[in-house]
Parts: structure tokens; sequence; C-alpha cells
């Protein structure tokens, strides 16, 4: 049975997807995504890019269906019959527009030595070129907590999850095994992580492409979990707020994840968690290619993580995701409310401050989009 017999079959027109959808809300378009994945007519651009492929429609729909795979397969159609655009290409590592190698043209990237270890930190593109915060911390906590490991990164590493959700498989296809066998020379048992993506990546899509692999994949949220329980990792410092976690789509519906970095932020002492569950999370707008198509959309679905962490009378927003962390920023840059990665906090908490430079990153960001992709325009944040 192929995705639209199964889903037309399932579906009970409840409406359900289109309530919770942050972008949709036109009641035919399941009816327009059947026609198009059937060939039996053509579908406008729009309806499959502005898709945030957060997963809300999955999570809120009675048959466990939603708009997300149907979404999904169409911009795979859509690309095998017209081809890639600039801002499909944008995160490719073979590309020229590639967003990553233009920000290696105007600012400093870290670099690592290829070593050996029994852990291996993948921190994925936007880690290592855009939200280095993430990989600083990350690895001054690997540091602190004694840990044998090795740092895998760089466009040359690339996991490919990013292009492949805008419907383009090449780099997954180009950089898959290759990862793989580079991990494995490494002398890698334990994978981490930054990226949700990239934990997917190998966690999920490898596998099934690529085979079993033979060590462990952990989101970083889980690994630090880890460490705290071990003893490896102990706070020293008290951060007395009162904190909202935001939950990355592709970590907590796309995988399941939404307990471990609550519960390192449960144990770093005076942090108050105000969302102990995951009830009522949202997307920050980051996904789907909507921060490249649609800008001013993107950062004022962002908005809305400020409004809602307000609401719960919080001082700071712990993210755990780049595209995450870099749509809170640039939504927030008037806001009172302080952005963290888990990583950084936590790092706080061990006595590690990690220096920030968050306006030089959404400019260089926002300078990079222009470089790579065709009338970008910058959001609109009045």
């Amino acid at each position: 049975m192929n995705i639209v017999e199964e889903h037309r079959g399932k579906c009970i027109r409840c409406g359900q997807c289109l309530e919770v959808c942050p972008r949709y809300e036109d009641p035919d378009l399941p009816g327009q995504l059947y026609g198009y994945l059937e060939g039996s007519s053509n579908i406008s651009p729009d309806s499959l890019l502005r898709c945030l492929t957060c997963g809300l429609c999955v999570s809120a729909c009675p048959e466990n269906l939603g708009l997300k795979p149907l979404i999904s397969s169409a911009r795979r159609k859509w690309v095998n019959e017209n081809g890639l655009n600039d801002r499909q290409t944008i995160v490719d590592p073979e590309a020229e527009n590639n967003l990553f190698k233009k920000i290696a043209e105007m600012d400093e990237i870290p670099e690592f030595a290829k070593r050996a270890g029994s852990v291996v930190y993948f921190p994925g593109c936007a880690g290592t070129y855009i939200n280095k915060v993430m990989v600083q911390a990350s690895v001054a906590l690997l540091e602190k907590a004694g840990i044998d490991y090795s740092v895998l990164s760089g466009l040359e590493y690339c996991c490919g999850a990013v292009s492949a959700g805008a419907g383009n498989p090449g780099p997954i296809l180009r950089h898959g095994q290759k990862n793989i066998e580079e991990i494995r020379k490494r002398g890698a048992k334990i994978l981490i992580t930054s990226c949700p993506g990239c934990f997917k990546a190998f966690k999920d899509t490898y596998p099934r492409m690529f085979s079993n692999l033979d060590f462990e994949v952990l989101q970083v949220s889980q690994y630090l979990d880890l460490l705290l329980k071990e003893k490896k990792l102990t706070p020293e410092n008290a951060l007395k707020y009162r904190v909202f976690y935001h939950d990355p789509c592709h970590l907590t519906r796309g995988m399941g994840v939404y307990t471990e970095a609550r519960n390192v932020l449960e144990k770093i002492p005076g942090t108050m968690l105000a969302n102990k569950t995951q009830e009522g999370s949202a997307c920050c707008g980051f996904g789907g290619g909507t921060r490249v198509n649609y800008p001013s959309d993107s950062i004022s679905i962002a908005s809305d993580r400020f409004r809602a962490a307000k609401k719960l009378g919080c001082e700071v927003i712990v993210t755990n995701c780049g595209g995450c962390m870099q749509n809170l920023i640039e939504a927030g840059m008037d806001e009172k409310i302080k952005i963290f990665d888990i990583a950084e906090y936590l790092a706080l908490a061990c006595g590690v401050k990690i220096e920030r430079e968050d306006r030089k990153m959404i400019e260089l960001v926002n300078r990079a989009y222009s470089s790579c992709v065709s009338a970008y325009k910058k959001p609109d944040l009045s």
C-alpha cells in the first residue's frame, strides 16, 4: 500500500492536523496532495514549501497520519520533476551556494584534530559554522568529565539530513557510508550529536539505509544526563533562573526524546524548570526550509515561544538545537529573556563560561543567506 492509499484509507477528516498547524488551514490540502502524488493534478510550490516539518500534525492526528508524510513525499516528487533550486541546495556540501562555505569565508571556524576516541562528538554543520557556542560548551564538558573523545566536524562529514528534508537526497547518499566508516575508524563506542537532524540521521535513517551501526547513538542531552547520573559532571554554581525548555521538533516529536534535557536542568542548583512536560510544546519556526523561504514568518513563529515563556514567568529559554537557538536569538534581540543551549547552560553551572557574539552571528547568517539564495529578504523584526 502506498502512502496515498494508506492516508486516504485511515484519514477520518477530523481536521485536527490543521487545527494545530501554524502554517496551513486549507481543508482541501490533503486532497490536493493526494492528487499531486498520484499524478492526476499539479500543485503550487507554496503548498509544499510552507511546511515546517514540525510533526505537530502527526501528534494531533488520531490515526498518527498528519500532513507531514504527504508533504515530504510531494517534495521529493517535485524535485524529481523540476530539479533543485538554490533554496534546496543551500546546505548541500557539494553545492557552490552552500551556506556554510560562505560563512567560513567570513568567519573563523574551529578546527579539531583527527584523533581516536571511544566517544565521537558530531556537532553538525550548524554547530560547527553558526552556533559555535554549542560545540565549545559540549567539548568543554567532555574535557571536564575526562572523556576520551574525538570531534567529527566540517562539511566533509555533513550527515545530509537537512538536504534530504528539502527533497534533495544526494548528500545523505554520498556521505552516509563514509561518515559511518570514519566513526568506526576512530574507535567509537558512542556517537553523540548536537543537531536533532544529525541524531535522526544516525539513529534512524542511516541504519535503514546502510545497515545497523556497531556504536551507540545519543543526542547531547542524553549523554549529559548520563554523565550527571554517573557523577562525572557535578554542577558547582547555582543558576537562579526560572527556565522554559523549548522542545526541538525533530528531537521530540521526531525522535521521542523529551525527558533527558529536563533531567539535566532539574539537576542544576537554583534552576526552576517551568514546563516539566512536553505539553504545549511548539515549533520555533526554523525547520523545513521555512527560515530561508519565509524569513519574516519564521521569526514571527519564534516570537510565540517568548510569549509562552513569559506566560510561565520565565527569565531564560534553554533549547537543544542549532536552528532553534538561531531563530530564538534573532527573534529575541530586544527581549529580556536570555537564550541558552543545554550544554552551554550546564557548562555555566560547572564553572565554564563561553563567550558569545549573538549580533555578529545573526548578521553573518543573514549576509550568507543573501549571498547564497536569490531574492532573499532579511526578516522584518518590527
